[in-house]
């Protein structure tokens, strides 16, 4: 790979200049369907809601701070820079990472990636252009940048809130709405719900129904994962043996492709 690769482009003359990064580091990929595959991931800074059983604190608030930037892929050799970054120098980091071991995709993550519209738009164009594969982490509430960024999205992984589990109140009509647009494009697309022990059972059947149905309309039926909930902060337990294989036994029986996988990446010792 050239220093023309990685570093500032021409496409990146125009519009936002910097962006409200977290971490950019290279690691194992640990959930749904592109679990086990090697990414680099770029996880920016700012979070639209407050799950209970949000792992990343420090990634929720949007806001200027310290970013850590891997030199070495997989290594955690940090270097600590200033956030806001220049897209191009999160476009070079990223770059240099993805020269030294074979990498997958992109895993663009947060926080929320999309509450920071035109600048994530920006970011996911200038990797598209280098022919580096973006999978989009979302909680499935921001349509306009969703649309804006689409096209040059290769997966989206997206988060089917309960607020029986997670304790936010996110309306299943947005998710829905979201769901159907980013099945409108060309990404492959997958939803991932998080259980855990006081999963409302109506709540549950109502999204996996959802899913089912706007499946319906596109080309395959789109993959489920059940991600059982990984006790973390004001979330302390998680779910039985038996509830997770109940759960499991309700959404296959209204949506034929559905996968119990949890957070791998924990057990593992990764990011």
């Amino acid at each position: 790979m050239t220093t023309a690769e990685v570093g500032p482009a021409a496409g990146l003359a125009a519009g936002p200049k910097d962006i409200l990064v977290s971490e950019i580091f290279s690691a194992i990929q640990g959930e749904a369907a592109l679990v086990g595959e090697r990414q680099v991931f770029v996880r920016l800074t700012g979070c639209n809601i407050r799950c209970t059983y949000c792992d990343q604190p420090e990634a929720l608030e949007r806001r200027p701070g310290p970013c850590r930037v891997e030199e070495s892929a997989g290594r955690r050799d940090w270097s600590i820079e200033s956030s806001p970054l220049a897209i191009d120098r999160v476009v070079e980091a990223v770059g240099r990472l993805w020269a030294q071991v074979p990498h997958h995709s992109i895993s663009l993550t947060g926080g929320e990636p999309l509450l920071q519209g035109a600048r994530v738009v920006k970011l996911v164009a200038a990797f598209a252009s280098r022919g580096w594969p973006v999978m989009l982490e979302t909680n499935g509430t921001l349509l306009p940048p969703l649309r804006a960024a689409a096209s040059d999205l290769a997966y989206i992984s997206m988060d089917l809130k309960l607020r029986s589990v997670d304790g936010e109140t996110v309306a299943p009509t947005t998710q829905s709405t979201f769901l159907r647009q980013a099945l409108a494009g060309t990404a492959t697309t997958w939803v991932k719900v998080v259980i855990g022990p006081e999963t409302d059972l109506e709540e549950f059947d109502a999204a996996i129904t959802m899913v089912a149905e706007a499946s319906a309309s596109a080309a395959d039926n789109i993959e489920i994962f059940l991600q059982p909930l990984t006790p973390f902060g004001a979330a302390p337990s998680a779910p039985t043996p038996d509830q997770v294989l109940a759960l499991h036994e309700r959404a296959l029986r209204i949506h034929p492709r559905v996968r119990v996988v949890p957070q791998t990446h924990k057990a593992i010792g990764q990011l």
